[in-house]
């Protein structure tokens, strides 16, 4: 199971911030390989039955590769596993938050855009 969190986004652009969060919710959900148009969309899922240290960075290591190819406005945070010994089951949870040195470079191309700079 995944579970996204975010944190730190500016929300007075909630349709910027609804569309980052829409994308991110679907890379995460989707394991690698499994997108016809675009079989690297997706996370890897090596890191099922690994330790949860191993699983834990080895998830960790897969979102962040994935971000800056699809969705390089927002960037991982932190990973938290959760284990339940009863019944077996793990929830990956990735805090996200944005990407403040895309913002900062989106700031720069903008402003060369307006001086007429390249």
């Amino acid at each position: 199971m995944v579970i996204v969190k975010f944190v730190g986004f500016d929300y007075m652009s909630n349709g910027l911030v609804a569309e980052i969060k829409r994308n991110i919710t679907a890379l995460l959900e989707t394991p690698e390989g499994t997108c016809p148009g675009d079989r690297a969309y997706g996370i890897r899922q090596d890191f099922v039955g690994m330790p949860i240290g191993v699983a834990r960075n080895l998830a960790a290591l897969a979102v962040i590769e994935k971000l800056e190819i699809y969705e390089p406005r927002a960037e991982l945070r932190d990973v938290t596993i959760e284990a339940s010994v009863q019944d077996g089951h793990i929830k990956n949870i990735y805090l996200i938050g944005p990407n403040t040195e895309y913002e900062a470079e989106s700031e720069e191309r903008e402003d060369a855009e307006d001086t007429g700079e390249e």
